[in-house]
């Protein structure tokens, strides 16, 4: 083969590899975008994770070897009594190669020191004993606020920047029946292990209307029985139709002790459940 053919076939081999690993490279640098603008949506879906990683190591490759094309590549070694140690030269792409992935590597890492995680208890004021295990809590740090679910009575809120470090942030419990007990605003920061967030029924919740009816051992309407719930909290008169609707100031699932009387005597003296939706239907025996 004559020397004008082996520079040419020579030339078309680095053309074409220069096309291959900058397709490659390009492919690469595409994937990278995606992650990053769109790395919200993708987290969504479960499958960022270690992608990010999987990325880094082809786009180094393909950065160097589309580099390699138009620039010489070599790495030695050598000691002697000047470097005890030895002393280690890089050049040409494998400098790109080394720079790309260990950078790549080393920024996360970089930045995640500028974040920290922060932990919250959710106290009950009413039973603060018991760990909640419903509804969630949204703390406003940034542009967008982040909703977190209550588990065991706690919620973490991973990677808040480190400018909202010993500062005040709003924070907002949704939880059915329950409101903050105090104000809206907590101090944060990244050397405490927990903040406490006290929250207390709300006065609805504290409000219960109770229905229900009072019938004889022969199914008819016990008109005018006087029904005391816990010695005075609430108190009502049955209706003509033996019926009766009151007011309760208990939540909802508590037990209350009721005694009902007819023309004087209690016909009736044990504990009832307060509930909204069930109602409480009795029936007496009228015989002394």
């Amino acid at each position: 083969m004559k020397a004008g053919e082996t520079d040419r076939l020579k030339s078309t081999r680095q053309i074409s590899w220069v096309w291959i690993s900058g397709i490659a490279f390009l492919l690469c640098i595409a994937a990278s975008s995606v992650l990053i603008f769109f790395g919200k949506q993708l987290d969504a879906l479960g499958i960022t994770g270690n992608i990010y990683y999987i990325i880094l190591i082809p786009l180094g490759f393909s950065s160097a070897a589309f580099l390699a094309g138009a620039m010489k590549s070599y790495a030695s070694f050598k000691s002697n009594e000047t470097f005890p140690y030895g002393q280690l030269n890089l050049s040409g792409p494998i400098v790109i190669f080394a720079l790309v992935v260990g950078g790549g590597f080393i920024m996360p890492n970089l930045n995640k020191k500028t974040q920290f995680d922060l932990k919250m208890r959710i106290i009950r004021t009413d039973n603060p004993s018991e760990l909640l295990n419903e509804g969630t809590v949204i703390l406003y740090v940034g542009k967008n606020p982040i909703n977190v679910k209550i588990h065991d009575g706690e919620v973490t809120f991973h990677d808040i920047p480190a400018a909202f470090n010993n500062k005040k942030v709003k924070v907002k419990p949704i939880i059915t029946s329950y409101q903050l007990a105090g104000p809206d605003s907590v101090l944060i920061s990244k050397n405490e292990d927990y903040v406490d967030i006290n929250i207390a029924r709300t006065k609805q919740s504290l409000n219960t209307q109770l229905r229900g009816s009072i019938t004889n051992e022969k199914n008819a309407p016990v008109k005018h029985a006087f029904l005391n719930f816990g010695s005075g909290l609430a108190t009502c008169y049955t209706n003509d139709n033996g019926d009766f609707v009151l007011n309760v100031p208990l939540p909802p699932g508590e037990q209350v002790p009721l005694k009902v009387l007819v023309n004087g005597t209690i016909l009736f003296n044990e504990g009832v459940t307060i509930s909204a939706s069930t109602p409480i239907n009795l029936k007496l025996s009228l015989k002394p």
